[in-house]
């Protein structure tokens, strides 16, 4: 599946009433233009969400937990990753001292559920080892289809070398083949 490669045009972002300047989350609406500008397309996996996200009757934005790779062999197939995020959720709410050293922070932001702290570590894939981010990441209904999480592969818009930040693609940027697969329609 791959993504559109129509120049990304800037918007405005939609602010959450309940967003504080404060929150780590907030960055992404300093980040935006560096994003439209100068991002690239990668895939991400899904490691959490606000469940709110999950309910196509609720409204408003909130946050999600996503690992990608901008590794080219990791990212030819993002599914190689889902088994690292259901390891790293398998381990919310675990003793720290139980945790492999690579996922415990991880594992630990995602028992916080408020702590957006980036990290990068390494995973290995038959038998390469490839570089994998975390990122916190603000979900906007309006970019995804159905305006709500189906599924966990979604494509986002980042610029690692510039800034932490990392959004959803916004789906009017995504091809039909990969909206019918995301939905289940393919």
């Amino acid at each position: 599946m791959r993504y559109s490669r129509k120049p990304i045009r800037f918007k405005i972002l939609p602010m959450p009433s309940w967003l504080r300047t404060t929150d780590g989350l907030y960055q992404i609406y300093k980040d935006k233009n560096t994003l439209f500008k100068h991002g690239k397309v990668y895939y991400a996996v899904l490691l959490q969400a606000n469940v709110a996200l999950f309910d196509p009757k609720k409204r408003g934005d909130y946050p999600a937990n996503f690992i990608y790779t901008t590794d080219e062999f990791g990212e030819s197939d993002p599914e190689i990753l889902k088994e690292t995020a259901h390891t790293i959720f398998s381990y919310k709410d675990k003793d720290p001292e139980t945790i492999p050293e690579q996922y415990r922070k991880a594992a630990s932001i995602v028992t916080a559920e408020t702590d957006r702290t980036s990290l990068e570590f390494p995973v290995t894939v038959d038998d390469r080892e490839i570089p994998v981010r975390f990122m916190s990441v603000m979900v906007f209904r309006k970019d995804i289809p159905g305006r709500f999480i189906q599924g966990s592969v979604y494509p986002i818009l980042a610029a690692p070398e510039l800034c932490d930040s990392i959004m959803i693609l916004p789906q009017k940027y995504w091809t039909g083949e990969f909206i019918a697969w995301k939905t289940g329609m393919l």
